[in-house]
């Protein structure tokens, strides 16, 4: 017998020790993996345009980062969160991409019937211009959500959180305007 204790336990526990350690280090990094989405559109070889511009055309696998990115122009703001599809012949598409679409694949279908005849006119106004009305609310959530995640970014790089914590917030932000609520 050693005088420390038995040599060959110790390398057991040792080594069932690193083993925890590599399993509990696996399943951290598949928590903090961002998730991908694949596009495909009816016809194929749509254009596909995110907020940060056009992405390639479809079939096309984008990241989730790619859609909700934590920084962008102001001026692209209307196209957060959104895939715009076009195509040739096709009315364009544009598509607010939910953490349900993010769980699986994306397929869309573009209007080419309606692009091959002459739209129709446009019936005048008869109401007051809504120009003067305040800005519709759909932009007021996407606003709200580029703000948390810059601000949520922020704290990821001045390390006052971990890279855990922020993809779990980051999911919940996403999370709030998709109508799936959080399971805490």
């Amino acid at each position: 017998m050693h005088a420390h204790g038995h040599p060959i336990r110790s390398r057991v526990h040792a080594g069932a020790a690193v083993l925890l350690f590599a399993t509990s280090a696996g399943v951290h990094a598949q928590a903090l993996q961002v998730g991908t989405l694949r596009i495909e559109s009816t016809p194929s070889a749509a254009e596909v345009e995110l907020i940060g511009g056009i992405a390639g055309t479809t079939p096309l696998t984008v990241s989730e980062r790619d859609i909700y990115p934590n920084n962008y122009p102001d001026a692209r703001a209307a196209l957060y969160g959104t895939v715009t599809l076009r195509h040739a012949g096709c009315e364009p598409l544009q598509h607010r991409v939910t953490l349900g679409d993010l769980k699986q694949d994306l397929h869309l279908r573009l209007d080419c019937v309606a692009a091959r005849t002459a739209p129709a006119p446009r019936p005048a106004p008869t109401s007051a211009p809504t120009a003067a009305q305040p800005p519709a609310s759909p932009q007021t959530l996407p606003q709200r959500r580029l703000r948390q995640l810059q601000v949520l970014q922020e704290l990821l790089d001045e390390g006052l959180i971990s890279p855990a914590e922020e993809q779990r917030v980051r999911r919940r932000i996403l999370q709030s305007g998709s109508g799936t609520e959080p399971g805490d």
